[in-house]
């Protein structure tokens, strides 16, 4: 029996800078917890969501972009926030009430930005939702694979598969479980290395 040897891993050499804390990217990833829209439309509904994520062991939150609702997470300081944005006005708007990730779908990465000023210093993450989308986008800036959508065992094997092409940020609603991929698989990038 023949064993053929690994494929190369894609040389990551990214860091996120996230409030007044840089992440190295090269083998560690990001787990990014999301919190819905409200189903009252409360602050303190999204608070507690916060709050929650933290505990579940999230690094970001991305909460709802809407500025009541951002705002406030953004000034709890529980963790840094992200916001999605398909625009540069929903970009630079987020971006002011306090998100300092913006996760921007794949198509829409360009416009967003191109709308980005000389004085702006937005950090820009690739929003994709497949690891195959994102072994493709893997480059200059950091891609986040989008496993909200995704059931237990199809979310463990997309995460995991996409963490080892390049794939840096895990947009989940289950921190707890994608915690756990991205520090097995932080173990066996390092190796790797």
């Amino acid at each position: 029996m023949t064993v053929s040897p690994a494929p190369p891993l894609p040389d990551v050499s990214l860091s996120l800078q996230l409030g007044s804390r840089s992440v190295d990217l090269a083998t560690r990833a990001v787990v990014v917890a999301v919190v819905p829209t409200p189903r009252f439309g409360r602050e303190a509904e999204v608070l507690a969501g916060v709050r929650a994520a933290a505990l579940a062991g999230a690094d970001v939150v991305e909460v709802p972009a809407e500025s009541r609702l951002l705002g406030p997470a953004a000034a709890s300081g529980e963790l840094p926030i992200a916001a999605q944005a398909t625009s540069p006005e929903a970009a630079r708007a987020a971006w002011s009430a306090g998100a300092r990730l913006l996760l921007v779908p794949a198509a829409d990465v360009d416009a967003v930005e191109s709308g980005q000023g000389v004085d702006d210093e937005w950090q820009v993450a690739v929003l994709v939702t497949t690891a195959q989308e994102g072994r493709d986008r893997v480059g200059p800036v950091p891609v986040a694979l989008d496993t909200a959508a995704y059931d237990r065992v199809d979310a463990v094997s997309e995460e995991s598969l996409a963490l080892a092409v390049g794939v840096r940020l895990v947009r989940t609603t289950d921190v707890r479980r994608t915690r756990r991929v991205v520090a097995v698989m932080a173990h066996l990038l390092e190796a790797r290395r």
